[in-house]
C-alpha cells in the first residue's frame, strides 16, 4: 500500500470537536491525522486498513484509533451487492488531546481517559458488553446541543477508559513515521489559522512550506483533497460563524472580520459549507438559544 496521506481535519463552527453523523465517506484515500477518532458504526458494513491489518466492521461496533495513525474505511463489496440500497452510516467523532486545553486531560480526576488516549495510539475496537453501555448515548448525541455533546463525550470516554472489553488493532511494535510530511502540513496548517483574518496568497503559503507554486498546489490537493482556497474559505467560515453567534455582528461585519473581502462572494461560499445562508444561520442559532 502506499504511503498514507496528511489529512486536514477542519473545525466545526461553536465545537471543540468534530461530530458527523452521515454515511461513511468511503472514497477518501489512507490517511492520518494529528486527531484522535470515535468511530460508532450505525448501520450497514465496511472494509478498513488500519495500521498494517485489515478489518471488518458492521452495525454495532466502536472503534477508537489515536493521533497520527494511518486508516482508511472502504466499501465491502459483498455487502455492497447484497444490500445496495444500505451506505454503511454512523458516527464520527474527532478530537485533539488538547481539546479543552493543554493539560486539561493531565488532571488527576482524568487519569483512566489519558491512559484510553495513549492505548488508542494502537487503536482500539471494544467488546459488545461496553458498546452496550455507551450506545444510548452515542445514538442520542446527534439531537444534543453543543454543550451536551461535549458533556457526552466525556462520558463516553469515561465508560470506555474503565473496562477491559477492549481489542487491540495493530501488534504492539507497530510504529508509524509521519513526522517529515507532518511538520509541513502543521506548518501549513499554523500560518493559516494565525493569518486567515489577513489576505494569504498562494505565494506566501508556498513560501511556508518551502515550495514552488505549482508543486504547493499539487501537494496540498494530493494530501487534503481539496484546493487550498477551499480549505482557506472554510476555515474562514467557521470563524464568521463564531461571529455570527454574537448579537454584536452583523453578516457584513463576520464577512470582513473573518478574511473576506467580498460581501456576495462570502455569502456564496458560506451556503456552500453552511447549506444556509449567513442571515439564515444567524437566525437558526438564536432560535436554537431560545430552545
Amino acid at each position: 500500500m502506499t504511503e498514507p496521506a496528511y489529512r486536514l481535519i477542519n473545525p466545526q463552527a461553536n465545537r471543540s470537536f468534530v461530530f458527523k453523523w452521515e454515511p461513511f465517506d468511503l472514497t477518501t484515500r489512507w490517511h492520518y491525522h494529528p486527531e484522535i477518532e470515535l468511530i460508532y458504526f450505525i448501520k450497514g458494513r465496511a472494509s478498513a486498513v488500519i495500521g498494517q491489518g485489515f478489518h471488518q466492521f458492521e452495525e454495532g461496533d466502536l472503534a477508537l484509533l489515536g493521533p497520527n495513525f494511518p486508516h482508511v474505511l472502504q466499501e465491502d463489496k459483498e455487502f455492497a451487492r447484497q444490500c445496495p440500497e444500505v451506505p454503511p452510516f454512523g458516527l464520527i467523532i474527532q478530537f485533539t488531546e488538547g481539546f479543552l486545553g493543554k493539560d486539561f486531560l493531565q488532571k488527576p480526576e482524568l487519569f483512566s481517559i489519558s491512559q484510553l488516549l495513549k492505548k488508542a495510539r494502537r487503536g482500539l475496537s471494544f467488546d459488545p458488553r461496553i458498546i452496550k453501555k455507551v450506545s444510548s448515548v452515542l445514538l442520542d448525541m446527534h439531537s444534543m446541543n453543543e454543550t451536551r455533546k461535549l458533556l457526552s463525550l466525556l462520558e463516553v470516554l469515561t465508560t470506555l477508559s474503565e473496562t477491559g472489553d477492549y481489542k487491540y488493532l495493530t501488534p504492539k511494535d507497530y510504529e508509524y513515521d509521519h513526522t517529515l510530511d507532518e511538520d509541513r502540513m502543521h506548518e501549513v496548517n499554523s500560518y493559516v489559522y494565525e493569518h486567515f483574518c489577513e489576505k494569504i496568497s498562494i505565494r506566501d503559503i508556498a513560501m511556508i512550506a518551502n515550495m514552488t507554486e505549482s508543486s504547493f498546489c499539487r501537494y496540498f490537493k494530493s494530501r487534503t483533497l481539496k484546493n487550498f482556497t477551499k480549505f482557506l474559505n472554510e476555515v474562514r467560515i467557521s470563524y464568521a460563524c463564531k461571529l455570527l453567534n454574537n448579537d454584536g455582528y452583523s453578516v457584513g461585519d463576520a464577512c470582513f472580520e473573518s478574511g473576506f473581502t467580498n460581501l456576495s462572494y462570502f455569502t456564496r461560499q458560506f451556503k456552500s459549507v453552511m447549506k444556509m445562508s449567513p442571515k439564515s444561520f444567524r437566525n437558526w442559532k438564536r432560535e436554537a438559544v431560545k430552545n
